[in-house]
């Protein structure tokens, strides 16, 4: 039996970006409010069992139906996860993304922990579920989540979850269930780039996926030391391949295909000195995807913004196969990090490739601007307390909120995320923001928040697909949601004894100056 928790079973009613709203807090009642507007029953077949599940469980899935037939595989509805517990049940497999609250978004929305975040709540739940005085299945845990349990020692034992298995292992699943089963499997086990699958060794998933997700590439190459992604080797997924995975979510009826990797402008890369797009096979990616039966519209999840900055007729080229323009505009997420020109040449590496990393602060604002010309939508995240970070570098970023915010008819959201210790930088301190926060990280923070909310109030009403009643209370919700946040940071501030610096646009007309931007 394989299950995950509630949270990542959820599609938050397709609301853009709420999915970070999986790891706000549950011990505010307007967050809670929150949660259960956004967060919709899972869609279930005849049997009760969820139609749409994460990717990375569907792959895990599909590796055990290759191995040991369809029957011997159940995906469970965390809701009810024992109706699917038999007496024939040997191995439950949980998939995780923040089983422990340890995840930069979770760490940031619940001070550092002090909070309890849903995606750790629901995860609890679903543990707790499983164990029974008299079970002799045994429970396994992977996912991007396992790395957690390096970080609270005894949390295993505690919950009951008798192995964790670390790295890709696509290929190895059936071995290893089938170890778990005959009692013959270490308590954590670790696999590494060496034991990785290559594209051949990677089943086709068997059914649809949350937010029509589809792999395309694994792995990077930038180098960012903070990331975990950027210690796999790079491996890229056919066409053919691709196109058979996105048959199980258009026969699902998803229409708007999510294209997985850790940076899309990285497709069938060639010139890893500078790092600069195949243009002609990031086209080709787009356009087989939007030939595809059923499919209207498809979007990447991740990209670099010095992409945009190296290749913006690659852009335009993009949202012209896509169909993109000013009804429809393409969402992607990208790592701004920091403002500092330090830090990106020390923790970044390179991000702001083919260009040098002291241009960083410089390539975010004329890639988004270039991003935007062409309709578009950058998530931003930054990290809080980054190693070797001073309040210098911090007022940098705040700086680089100021700059990209002056950018005439600019859309992008910012996330702030606390710095947590994994990639290569693992076994540094986790950043505490309840206990490290100065003013230079906190107005960075604050900075991020309100043009969260700005762009809130300006777009969120067009942006989300919903009949016009939940559509309104959506918006109202997010929008009050939003000024609490604020008031918060506010009262905070005020204990702390923090200044909150005025935007530059509104320092800049104070003074009687005209605001300018940089040239694309």
């Amino acid at each position: 039996m394989l299950a995950a928790d509630f949270t990542l079973m959820t599609d938050y009613r397709n609301v853009p970006l709420a999915t970070f709203f999986s790891c706000i807090p549950t011990d505010q009642w307007q967050s809670r409010l929150v949660f259960r507007i956004l967060a919709n029953a899972p869609k279930v077949d005849a049997q009760g069992r969820p139609i749409r599940v994460p990717y990375g469980l569907r792959k895990i899935e599909a590796s055990l139906v290759q191995a040991n037939g369809r029957d011997s595989v159940v995906i469970a509805d965390p809701r009810n996860i024992e109706q699917y517990i038999g007496d024939d049940t040997e191995v439950v497999g949980l998939h995780s993304m923040d089983p422990l609250g340890l995840g930069p978004v979770s760490m940031s929305f619940t001070m550092g922990g002090v909070l309890t975040p849903y995606t750790k709540a629901m995860f609890l739940d679903l543990v707790g579920r499983l164990q029974r005085p008299d079970r002799k299945y045994k429970i396994v845990l992977g996912g991007p989540g396992g790395w957690h349990f390096d970080c609270r020692e005894g949390m295993q034992q505690e919950l009951g979850i008798d192995h964790i298995v670390h790295g890709e292992v696509d290929h190895l699943v059936p071995e290893i269930f089938d170890r778990i089963a005959g009692g013959d499997a270490p308590p954590v086990m670790r696999f590494t780039n060496a034991t990785a699958p290559t594209v051949d060794q990677i089943p086709k998933i068997l059914g649809p996926t949350m937010h029509g997700m589809n792999e395309v590439m694994r792995g990077c190459g930038r180098g960012c030391e903070f990331c975990e992604v950027t210690l796999r080797r790079p491996r890229y997924f056919p066409l053919d391949y691709i196109g058979d995975e996105i048959a199980m979510n258009a026969a699902d009826g998803q229409s708007s295909i999510q294209l997985h990797s850790d940076d899309i402008f990285l497709y069938k890369l060639e010139n890893w000195k500078t790092m600069e797009p195949n243009e002609d096979a990031v086209k080709d990616l787009f356009r087989f995807v939007m030939e595809q039966p059923g499919v209207s519209h498809c979007y990447p999840t991740h990209g670099t913004v010095s992409a945009a900055v190296t290749n913006p007729g690659l852009i335009a080229d993009l949202t012209k196969i896509v169909g993109g323009g000013p009804r429809k505009w393409i969402g992607i997420q990208s790592g701004i990090e920091t403002g500092s020109p330090a830090l990106s040449r020390a923790v970044l590496h390179r991000k702001a490739a083919p260009f040098a990393a002291e241009e960083w602060p410089d390539l975010v604002v004329r890639g988004t601007e270039i991003l935007n010309r062409n309709y578009w939508y950058p998530a931003y995240t930054i990290i809080l307390g980054l190693p070797g970070e001073t309040p210098a570098d911090a007022w940098m970023t705040v700086d680089l909120i100021d700059r990209m915010e002056q950018i005439p008819n600019g859309h992008f959201v910012t996330a702030p995320l606390t710095f947590v210790p994994i990639g290569v930088l693992r076994g540094e301190q986790f950043y505490n923001l309840d206990e490290m926060i100065d003013e230079a990280r906190f107005n960075v923070a604050y900075r991020a928040w309100r043009h969260i909310l700005l762009e809130v109030d300006k777009d969120l009403w067009r942006l989300t697909a919903l009949p016009v009643p939940l559509r309104a209370m959506i918006v109202l919700t997010a929008r009050v949601g939003g000024r609490y946040i604020l008031d918060i940071m506010h009262r905070f501030a005020r204990s702390k004894g923090f200044r909150i610096r005025a935007p530059a646009k509104t320092r800049r007309q104070a003074e009687g100056h005209t605001v300018s931007f940089p040239a694309a």
